[in-house]
C-alpha cells in the first residue's frame, strides 16, 4: 500500500542513463547531440509503455489473496505478449523512421547518423526493457517490493557501472557503449525471472 510501482524503475533508469551520458561526452559534440535527440525519442516510447508495469501490479495484487493461480498465470502471459508485441512495433517504427524523427531535433546529417546508430541498440531491443518492467510488477503484486528494486539496481546500474568504468575505456566507440543497454536489460530480466519462479512457488506452492 502506498507503493508507486513505477518509481524505482524510473529512478534506476535515470541514474543508469546518467552513467551513459558521462561516457557519451568522451565521444565528441556530434555524438552528444545525436544521443540527446535519440534519448528524447526513446523516453517518449518508454512513457507510452510504462502503463504495463502499473497494470501488472494492480492485477496481481487483486488476485493474490483469492489464490487464483491460473488467473495470475494468464495475466502474466497476456502482459508479456502485449508488452513484446507493442514494444517491438513501436521500437521498430522508431528505428525505421529514425531519420525523420531525429530531424525534429536536428538537420545535421552526422548527428542523425549517430542517433540512428543508437536506435539500433535501444529501440529495436526495447522489448527486453519492457520485460524488465513486467516481472517486477508481478513480484510487487506478490508483496515482494524490495526484491525487484535490488535486482534492478544490480542488473541495470551494476552492469552499466562495470561497462562504463572497466570495459568502455578499452573500447571507446558508440556501438560498444550502447550495447550496454540490451546487455544490462538481458541480465536484469534473467535475475527477475529466476526470482519470480521461486517467489511464485513459495506463495502458491
Amino acid at each position: 500500500p502506498g507503493w508507486n510501482p513505477g518509481w524505482n524503475s524510473s529512478t534506476v533508469i535515470n541514474f543508469s542513463n546518467a552513467l551513459l551520458q558521462s561516457s557519451v561526452n568522451y565521444l565528441g559534440l556530434t555524438t552528444m547531440a545525436g544521443y540527446t535527440a535519440a534519448n528524447n525519442s526513446f523516453l517518449d516510447s518508454y512513457m507510452s509503455l510504462s502503463m504495463d508495469h502499473t497494470g501488472m501490479y494492480e492485477l496481481y495484487q487483486s488476485e493474490l489473496w483469492t489464490a487464483k493461480t491460473e488467473t495470475m498465470d494468464k495475466i502474466l502471459m497476456d502482459c508479456l505478449i502485449l508488452t513484446v508485441v507493442v514494444s517491438l512495433v513501436l521500437g521498430g517504427e522508431v528505428y525505421l523512421f529514425g531519420a525523420e524523427i531525429l530531424r525534429l531535433y536536428t538537420e545535421e546529417a552526422e548527428v542523425i547518423r549517430c542517433g540512428i546508430e543508437i536506435f539500433a541498440y535501444t529501440t529495436v531491443t526495447y522489448f527486453r526493457a519492457e520485460l524488465w518492467i513486467v516481472f517486477p510488477g508481478a513480484l510487487r503484486g506478490m508483496d515482494r517490493s524490495t526484491v525487484p528494486m535490488i535486482l534492478s539496481v544490480i542488473g541495470t546500474v551494476g552492469t552499466r557501472i562495470v561497462w562504463v568504468f572497466w570495459l568502455f575505456p578499452a573500447h571507446r566507440s558508440l556501438a560498444f557503449l550502447f550495447i550496454s543497454y540490451p546487455a544490462s536489460w538481458l541480465i536484469t530480466i534473467a535475475m527477475q525471472v529466476i526470482c519470480f519462479y521461486f517467489v511464485r512457488r513459495k506463495v502458491h506452492g
